[in-house]
């Protein structure tokens, strides 16, 4: 794993991949954690592949000469990209040669346009946000159908992104909020909103903000003696470890990856290589590793394939149903993830558990 960015394995295999990541700068532990997930997803499966690796500099100009030099070393599938920024730059450039783009970390509504009237080949194996707002539709509108509910939200961009799909994903299942309102975040109590509540007979809430809000407004209700039940997104974790959240907190979360029977065998080369590392010793199979591990093993899957050597790389990811580390992954006309891996979530005092 001493492979630097800008630098090619020396196994001399003319199945080139790229690998894209911000190896320097604040963000180079994800860049390391791309690697390792990569690097062991290789060796593990003995693919004969060449890994190409390149700084990301989330910025479109650099980032398109970046793509410039992946055209130049013949690959044919790139693995990375954390910035929308460096989307814009390199989607445009890889295109020319066909070049399919496995990204791991953009899902600005901005790509996602471009990619469907451009057809760049951009996969993204992050999913999209609306899938979180449709869980919480699926399960929680049987329930609340015949209670009122509020929809509340913080007032910041990814506030109301959230209030308008989880309005969208209700209004589809026959369900639209009693009430609908902005909060102040990061009060240190929610003492009015619990009032309006009240009075309106509301019990139960879909919150767009983070846990922090979410633990405040759970106390302000129980000393009002008010019954609330609070649900809402992965916006949740960023909570305070001084401010605990409230039992029966529901959110619509991805589980861990590495608790999936799928990911064992690579959750163990992952540690394994990361612990003969200096550099790595500390990682585990978390952050970026499992997801650069699971889009190796897409890429090598399309590269090797013997049978499909007439189509191009983004054809076959269009057309094809991938067994990975992180479960079966497909995607949609638009480069999407095809299959929803959110799940309702209930708190439980110490940790978030699936619903069942």
């Amino acid at each position: 794993m001493s492979t630097a960015h800008g630098q090619t394995q020396a196994d001399n295999s003319p199945l080139q991949i790229g690998i894209v990541a911000p190896f320097e700068g604040p963000y180079a532990t994800l860049a390391k954690q791309i690697m390792l997930g990569a690097e062991a997803a290789k060796i593990q499966n003995q693919y004969p592949v060449s890994l190409v690796y390149m700084q990301e500099y989330c910025k479109a100009d650099q980032d398109a000469a970046t793509a410039e030099k992946l055209r130049q070393a013949k690959v044919k599938v790139v693995i990375g990209y954390l910035c929308s920024e460096s989307l814009e730059g390199a989607a445009p450039v890889l295109a020319r040669d066909g070049i399919a783009i496995l990204s791991l970390g953009s899902r600005q509504p901005t790509i996602l346009e471009q990619e469907t009237r451009q057809s760049f080949g951009i996969f993204r194996l992050q999913p999209d946000r609306k899938l979180a707002t449709a869980v919480l539709a699926d399960k929680l509108a049987p329930l609340w159908r015949t209670a009122p509910f509020a929809l509340i939200e913080d007032g910041t961009v990814q506030g109301r992104d959230f209030a308008r799909d989880a309005l969208l994903a209700f209004k589809s299942r026959g369900l639209e909020p009693a009430l609908t309102d902005t909060y102040r975040p990061a009060q240190t109590s929610q003492n009015a909103l619990i009032s309006r509540l009240k009075r309106a007979g509301i019990n139960h809430i879909l919150l767009g903000g983070e846990g922090d809000d979410a633990s405040v407004i759970a106390r302000s209700a129980a000393a009002a003696n008010w019954p609330l039940t609070i649900a809402g997104s992965e916006t949740f974790l960023r909570v305070d470890p001084q401010n605990p959240l409230p039992a029966g907190l529901l959110m619509s979360a991805i589980p861990e990856a590495i608790t999936q029977a799928s990911a064992e065998s690579a959750v163990k080369a992952i540690t394994a290589m990361a612990e003969k590392q200096p550099d790595t010793q500390d990682m585990k199979a978390d952050g970026y590793a499992l997801e650069a591990y699971s889009a190796l093993q897409i890429a090598a899957q399309i590269l090797t394939d013997p049978s499909e050597t007439q189509k191009t790389a983004a054809e076959l990811l269009y057309s094809t149903r991938f067994e990975t580390a992180g479960g079966t992954i497909s995607f949609t006309p638009a480069g999407l993830r095809q299959e929803n891996p959110y799940r309702l979530m209930r708190f439980n005092g110490k940790d978030f558990e699936p619903v069942q």
